[in-house]
């Protein structure tokens, strides 16, 4: 049985391949990886993402050399990026930066190197309106490039309630690209298509969030948001995690084999158009 783990982040000065080996060893077949900041490699301009993401795309190739997982790669400018960017060039400057950041990421996607849009969005915590309101426009921006290269994103954003939902779906619309390629990333496990309004919930692996959202089927994904930061080891959660939980849930009755191929297997095919071996 494929087991996908949705949103992993990985550094190569910390645990990096090994975290991912801890995956491969408890039965963890594919991962997202996704972008991240990383402290080496401050975003000051436009120009800096590029070295990020060849960071994180790095990071990959270590893995895939390493072990025998697929690894796919999403990559994005990270929305609180837009505040440090704000404070050193003024906000409309910063949404030029970030909105070079995500043509570079399309610049990848195209090369096949990446899949998706990743983590982008809005910060998680309050901001102005003027910030939200730039956020929201930069989420349009990517949605349309996604549109032009058939490929999916990566929402970073509040915790999602069902009208958050539909204003992510109003946003995708605008942009032309449809709800079922828009992954919310650490959601609620609102699964019931009236409540996310078409989007993909990507669920943290714990087990009252999954038994929640089964109550709507098992339309999500499943994911750790390792951070890979020794200061905070094992946060969120730990790389073995999706599949370690995955077979306990299985021998326990709470998952059927069934439903853990559709979440391992059919939503990332479906969402990302990949294959999943």
């Amino acid at each position: 049985m494929p087991i996908f783990d949705n949103h992993i982040h990985l550094r190569p000065e910390f645990r990096g391949v090994e975290a991912a080996k801890d995956f491969e060893r408890a039965g963890g077949t594919a991962v997202l990886l996704t972008h991240s900041p990383y402290a080496d490699i401050p975003i000051r301009r436009a120009e800096d993402y590029d070295r990020a993401y060849g960071k994180t795309l790095a990071m990959a190739e270590a893995v895939r050399r390493a072990t025998h997982l697929q690894v796919f790669v999403a990559l994005g400018p990270y929305p609180a990026e837009l505040l440090g960017l704000q404070g050193t060039l003024g906000l409309d400057p910063a949404v030029e930066a970030m909105r070079s950041g995500i043509d570079q990421a399309a610049r990848f996607i195209r090369e096949g190197r990446a899949i998706a849009f990743g983590e982008i969005g809005r910060p998680h915590f309050p901001v102005a309106q003027e910030v939200v309101e730039a956020c929201n426009g930069l989420l349009v921006y990517a949605m349309g490039r996604a549109k032009e290269l058939g490929c999916a994103v990566v929402l970073h954003t509040e915790d999602p309630t069902p009208a958050t939902f539909a204003e992510f779906a109003r946003l995708a619309a605008k942009a032309g690209l449809p709800a079922d390629r828009v992954v919310k990333h650490h959601s609620t496990p609102l699964t019931r298509l009236e409540d996310n309004h078409g989007l993909v919930p990507s669920i943290l692996a714990k087990e009252d969030l999954v038994t929640e959202a089964l109550h709507g089927g098992p339309r999500f994904f499943l994911e750790t948001d390792y951070i890979d930061d020794p200061q905070r080891p094992g946060a969120v959660l730990g790389p073995a995690t999706v599949p370690k939980k995955t077979k306990a849930w299985i021998a326990k009755g709470l998952l059927t084999e069934d439903q853990a191929t559709i979440v391992h297997r059919e939503m990332p095919e479906r969402t990302y158009h990949i294959e999943i071996r």
